[in-house]
């Protein structure tokens, strides 16, 4: 893992958009895995600024909460719409998205899985860092899921929004798994924002244990880990 330390958000969210600039220049047409959430959305607004550069990029999103609907304004279907595929005019063609009604659980992760076996290696999967150690929805557990599933939330996942504990059944997220995200090309991982210091000083022990899925990005030979100093 290459590490960086910038010395604030806006540093970070440029140096994680010239990362990506210089990716799609030399490979137009790559398959971007697209995180939400605080950490990347100043780096979207700077990708937007040379939005002309991604004219063929496909997107993949890499997770969405179940319970609340695509539509909701807390979803990451809405996020990105609103910061990533408007902004740099990704067509319907170039997105692959998916959804977690309860009732279509399942198919969806089937076929996501097919699609991530079709498409081959993530070229570019942006990643940002849970207060507990989690990267999409993989939370801490005995064991991690290699392939796209459905996720139970962590409580302190769950309290990104209360709306999320609200339904039938415990809490849930559908996530591209550890074997995705550990086959990517490069991965882009951003650290910022509060209440993220223990799960950084973890991740620095380099230990890899199941209890912080982020350590297992010390196995991966291409992560272009950036951290900003509100994260230290």
């Amino acid at each position: 893992m290459k590490i960086s330390y910038l010395e604030n958000y806006a540093a970070l969210s440029k140096k994680a958009a010239s990362l990506i600039v210089e990716e799609v220049q030399h490979n137009p047409d790559l398959l971007f895995c697209a995180a939400t959430g605080g950490s990347p959305t100043g780096m979207y607004a700077e990708m937007a600024k040379e939005k002309d550069i991604f004219g063929q990029m496909r997107v993949v999103k890499m997770d969405e909460w179940g319970i609340i609907p695509s539509e909701h304004p807390d979803s990451c279907e809405t996020y990105l719409k609103k910061h990533l595929l408007g902004p740099l005019e990704i067509e319907d063609n170039r997105y692959t998205t998916f959804d977690t009604k309860p009732d279509v659980v399942e198919a969806e992760c089937q076929r996501m899985n097919t699609f991530l076996t079709e498409n081959g290696a993530l070229d570019i999967c942006i990643l940002g860092l849970g207060k507990n150690g989690h990267i999409a929805f993989n939370e801490p557990a005995d064991i991690l899921q290699p392939y796209f599933h459905k996720a139970l939330l962590a409580d302190s996942t769950i309290a990104h929004d209360p709306a999320l504990s609200q339904g039938h059944e415990p809490a849930y997220g559908l996530c591209v798994g550890m074997e995705g995200i550990m086959q990517s090309k490069k991965i882009i991982f951003l650290i910022t924002g509060k209440g993220k210091q223990e799960a950084v000083k973890r991740i620095m022990e380099r230990k890899i244990g199941t209890d912080c899925p982020a350590s297992f990005l010390w196995m991966h030979p291409n992560v272009e880990c950036l951290i900003d100093s509100s994260a230290v």
